[in-house]
């Protein structure tokens, strides 16, 4: 039962309250009650409902908050429709600052209660009306001798503030003959703050206050006290408490705020919230329908700051939001998508997006090359191909200076027949040497010279240098498999004819490279097009069908960084390029000209300030590089095909000494050939010299 004092009672109630001196004295009604809260509220605007029988109220009201600065729009219950607070909010009037609004409702408990039902059928469409549960101020002025129990089950307990004021008709009825002028009073009021006004450049509002509680209460009739009574949360449901009290004069007591439900966030309301699943943001165990991950952390720690409890939904089509040809949107139509939906400029003209709580690259995923393709390789894999050539081009270069500085050092003029003499001023010798020296072996002949010496002395260095650089990358190039993609950006992709790709359908990459001006993402969206005649999956939201197609071979699939990450801990048969392909900024979103997303956004910040987001990645990232495979194994041991480059390399070499002794053969044929050449030129001349010698018969007696 309401509770009130005895008009011939001028004893204060009990408790601990802050006392206010009247608004305005000798003037008596519900109109100086309200205007009373409403100044001290300091409300700048106001909308004051009224039904047929507080009319009179109402325009004392409207003209008593006119004459201290306060606009006031005046409508009737009967006027004031769901059409009409839709016409108000949409900026026909200055009672909406940014969809709060600050109502006044004088009428009987009955109509009060029929009106509170109509403007707030919780639209979830229409964000805007429905942010009214939670953004908008009502003091409501109930006349009603009974109780207001009925209050506390009506659907006015769904407005998070509500603070009502109940008028008993009889009290009010007494007081009815002594209503003197509001205006004349204001008029009064005004005169005690001229002065005031010269002197300090106030609000109008702020002045009128210091103003009208300066005034004198000796015309005060007597002091009943009415209760301020606002709807706040007990043990089992919501109901009225007592904050305060105030008169009909206009004096006012309270110990409490009168709208504490503002400070407690959105009160346990539900919100609809709409994910699909994406590891590791959203994680769904189908055996018991829970939702674990990176983004549900967020969510429940929003919940639990602004204090609302959330239903989980999927949209039906399964997509992420991407405009159809007619111009309408796939995907999530609810109050808050929770999902990691990417930051892009033609969703921000449908749905709003907080602050952006993880920054995102993307990449592009394929299927490994096969090593034992390039194993035959391995022998100069650990040096590029420029290091290659510049060794093979040192070393005759370098045989050439030292044949230079050996045959033409003054050093060796001493020496006779230094020519005839195997050593480093053949050209022969001296390569020979220095490609001992390149395999850390040197040579029979050694310099004499200062010159010479020098030279093979940095020769030496060098060749330590290089071997010892080939020897460790070569047992790294042994031991650890070296991916040399086929591709390593965009621009890669789109130049080679080998290689399929596709985009996850219903995302974000479908979005932009559908509608980017960009010649390669034009190619990559052609490309797509024309593979999703003959594969469908290259355009499928399921991100399991990408990766079976990876696996297949000759597919690359853009997609986020983190996908590939979580992918790698059960398959380590894929790679990714280096080279990112997008940024991608990850945000909630809320329906489009939400009123609540400043209040996402600042909480948002606040748990990325607390270091809660680093906390929840390391909880569900794997650990980078890390997949079960790699970690399961033991060390393997070099198998023949590993080294099969060395093998290589022993019959390259018999073939070389085999073409080498053939050309030794050759040659030394070809000398006895020209050797027995010249012997059968010299032979006849011998024959007919003989011949023309005349015999002679010659005997020797002793």
């Amino acid at each position: 039962m309401t509770t009130t004092i005895a008009p011939n009672e001028c004893s204060l109630p009990e408790g601990n309250y802050r006392y206010q001196e009247p608004l305005f004295n000798n003037v008596t009604g519900a109109a100086i009650t309200l205007i009373s809260v409403i100044v001290h509220l300091k409300w700048s605007s106001v909308c004051i409902v009224f039904d047929n029988d507080t009319e009179h109220e109402a325009m004392l009201l409207y003209q008593g908050l006119s004459d201290v600065g306060i606009f006031a729009d005046v409508h009737s219950l009967q006027h004031m429709t769901s059409e009409m607070i839709d016409s108000l909010m949409d900026g026909k009037s200055s009672v909406f600052d940014e969809t709060s609004l600050n109502c006044t409702i004088l009428c009987r408990l009955e109509s009060c209660l029929r009106y509170l039902e109509k403007p707030f059928d919780y639209g979830r469409k229409n964000m805007v009306r429905s942010s009214l549960l939670h953004k908008s101020k009502w003091l409501l002025g109930i006349f009603h001798d009974c109780d207001l129990s009925e209050m506390e089950t009506n659907s006015s307990s769904d407005l998070d503030n509500v603070a009502v004021i109940q008028y008993p008709t009889s009290l009010l009825n007494k007081y009815q003959q002594n209503e003197l002028n509001l205006e004349d009073s204001v008029r009064k009021v005004f005169k005690h703050m001229s002065v005031l006004n010269n002197s300090n450049p106030e609000t109008l509002t702020e002045a009128a206050i210091e103003g009208l509680y300066d005034m004198d209460s000796d015309d005060l009739k007597d002091c009943a006290w009415l209760p301020i009574k606002t709807l706040m949360w007990h043990k089992t449901k919501r109901g009225l408490s007592t904050i305060g009290y105030i008169q009909l004069t206009g004096r006012l007591l309270f110990s409490k705020d009168i709208f504490p439900n503002e400070h407690f966030g959105f009160n346990n309301r539900k919100f609809i919230v709409s994910l699909l699943p994406w590891k590791p943001f959203i994680v769904h165990d189908i055996k018991t329908n829970n939702y674990t991950g990176f983004s549900i952390d967020l969510l429940q720690e929003l919940a639990h700051e602004l204090n609302f409890t959330y239903e989980i939904t999927s949209p039906p089509d399964g997509q992420w939001g991407t405009e159809t040809p007619n111009g309408s949107w796939t995907g999530l139509d609810v109050d808050i998508v929770a999902a990691p939906l990417t930051i892009q400029t033609d969703r921000e003209r449908v749905i709003d997006f907080t602050y952006p709580y993880f920054y995102e690259p993307s990449v592009i995923l394929m299927k490994k090359p096969d090593p034992n393709l390039t194993k035959w390789r391995t022998l100069i894999d650990p040096f590029s191909t420029t290091v290659l050539l510049c060794i093979f081009i040192s070393l005759p270069i370098s045989s050439l200076f030292l044949l230079f500085f050996e045959k033409y050092n003054p050093y060796y003029r001493k020496v006779e027949d230094r020519s005839k003499v195997t050593g480093l001023h053949h050209f022969s010798d001296s390569f020979w040497y220095m490609y001992g020296a390149l395999l850390t072996q040197g040579g029979a002949h050694m310099a004499d010279s200062s010159s010479g010496r020098t030279l093979l002395s940095f020769w030496w260095i060098f060749c330590i240098i290089m071997m010892a650089t080939y020897s460790g990358n070569l047992i790294a190039f042994l031991t650890v498999t070296k991916e040399k993609l086929p591709f390593t950006d965009l621009s890669g992709l789109v130049a080679q004819d080998k290689y399929q790709w596709g985009i996850q359908g219903g995302a974000i990459f479908e979005q932009i490279f559908k509608t980017s001006e960009i010649p390669e993402y034009k190619k990559i969206w052609s490309g797509v097009v024309e593979y999703n005649k003959s594969d469908t999956r290259v355009l499928s939201y399921i991100g399991d069908e990408h990766i079976g197609k990876v696996l297949e071979g000759n597919y690359a699939f853009i997609v986020d960084k983190t996908f590939f990450d979580m992918t790698m801990i059960d398959n380590c048969e894929l790679a990714m390029t280096l080279a990112e392909v997008l940024q991608l900024q990850y945000a909630m979103a809320l329906p489009n000209n939400s009123p609540f997303t400043k209040i996402f956004t600042d909480e948002i910040i606040s748990i990325h300030e607390s270091g809660l987001l680093q906390i929840w990645r390391l909880r569900h990232w794997p650990k980078p590089g890390n997949c079960k495979e790699s970690i399961l194994k033991e060390s393997n041991a070099i198998t023949l095909i590993d080294v099969q480059s060395a093998f290589y390399l022993i019959g390259i070499g018999i073939f070389v000494a085999s073409c080498s002794l053939c050309m030794e053969f050759c040659k030394h044929k070809y000398c006895k050939w020209r050797e027995k050449i010249g012997k059968g030129k010299e032979k006849p001349q011998m024959i007919r010299h003989v011949s023309t010698t005349p015999k002679l018969d010659v005997h020797v007696s002793y």
